[in-house]
């Protein structure tokens, strides 16, 4: 397990970090993680794999069995770059695991021991929201969901928006719903001496974040 105490000895924390970005949407090739991990001296590696068109669209496949719910280029990325992952010690934070960051951290985990490699493996999840919600898109202001508007008067959605929401004369029904969770959950997850972390819908940037908050252990201010 690899945690601040043993990892990057003397240099933690008081050197500038290096996070390399290996994904910015889900159809960036998995050789790319190779690369970052190949190609340069790197603490973190990094990836968006998500959209809300993708996660949709995959979620109707994947409650019928026919997607594994996480990104195929996101373990893809592991099976290239592992050996190079476990050689440098970099560490990873990425949120390919989609509908499934625990069945992609188990894939990945696997691969870890197959190669009888030193490096834990974590997930994170909780964005999945789909239940709290109704089965159809809301058709009137009076049922809208809550957004940070939504007790301001003055903000009203167009009659456009409600029509959208009918897919014909019936409502739309809602397939995936997904809050966008923060680094917390993640810089945690470093903290226990994670290597690598596989998240969920977590919000673009909040890898990159964890990485940052815990290589120089920024205070919580809440």
């Amino acid at each position: 397990m690899a945690s601040n105490s043993v990892w990057r000895v003397g240099e933690f924390g008081s050197r500038p970090v290096r996070v390399a970005n290996c994904s910015g949407y889900h159809g960036d090739p998995a050789s790319e993680m190779y690369k970052q991990a190949t190609l340069g001296n790197v603490d973190f590696i990094t990836g968006d794999y998500l959209a809300e068109v993708n996660m949709a669209n995959d979620a109707e496949a994947y409650v019928k069995g026919q997607h594994p719910g996480y990104e195929a280029t996101a373990l893809k990325g592991f099976e290239l770059s592992i050996d190079a992952i476990a050689d440098k010690r970099i560490k990873v934070a990425i949120n390919g695991g989609a509908l499934n960051p625990e069945g992609l951290a188990v894939k990945v985990a696997a691969l870890v021991a197959e190669n009888g490699y030193d490096l834990k493996v974590a997930y994170v999840s909780g964005d999945n929201v789909l239940p709290k919600v109704d089965k159809h898109m809301p058709q009137n202001r009076e049922n809208a969901l809550a957004h940070l508007d939504s007790l301001n008067d003055h903000v009203t959605l167009t009659p456009e928006t409600y029509m959208f929401a009918k897919g014909g004369d019936e409502p739309r029904e809602i397939v995936s719903a997904n809050a966008y969770l923060g680094a917390h959950a993640i810089y945690e997850a470093f903290q226990q001496g994670a290597d690598i972390i596989i998240c969920g819908r977590a919000s673009d940037a909040s890898p990159a974040i964890a990485c940052a908050w815990y290589w120089w252990r920024y205070a919580l201010l809440w």
